[in-house]
């Protein structure tokens, strides 16, 4: 929850067969922070008779790109699961992830120029300066100690 800016976010996650976790946190996102987050599902969903009460709780839409944009550009969460109902009816307890080359979810963050400071955060905090490539190397293959 602490990784949840106050403004725009784009979150991806894994879609199982029945994402639970997913439905969780966004329970979770409107209990402590008062937001929610709208997802985008596929648009055979909202052809299901009677589903539609469920999009709406779940602030469901099925795009396009332009959409999502506008949706981070106005302040708010965006959830997209890549692999989506490929994910959802092929998945098992491996968790593969199966994206293929879905690839627009990445063009919606640079669109609405989000997600950029939390990477930047992330690549400040762990980069180390003046860096090498072998260290970094190294790094992979050595298991650092935990400290309690």
């Amino acid at each position: 929850m602490e990784k949840i800016p106050e403004g725009p976010a784009l979150i991806i996650f894994y879609h199982g067969a029945i994402p639970i976790d997913f439905y969780y946190f966004m329970a979770k996102i409107f209990i402590h922070k008062g937001r929610t987050c709208r997802v985008v599902a596929d648009h055979f969903v909202f052809r299901i008779p009677g589903f539609s009460l469920l999009l709406d709780v779940f602030c469901a839409l099925h795009g396009p790109r332009e959409k999502c944009v506008e949706i981070l550009r106005s302040g708010h969460l965006l959830a997209i699961s890549p692999g989506g109902v490929r994910e959802a009816l092929l998945s098992d307890e491996t968790y593969n992830i199966i994206w293929g080359n879905r690839k627009g979810f990445a063009q919606v963050a640079i669109d609405a120029k989000v997600t950029k400071n939390a990477l930047q955060a992330l690549i400040d905090k762990h980069q180390r300066i003046p860096g090498n490539i072998m260290s970094a190397l190294l790094e992979r293959f050595h298991k650092k100690q935990k400290v309690n």
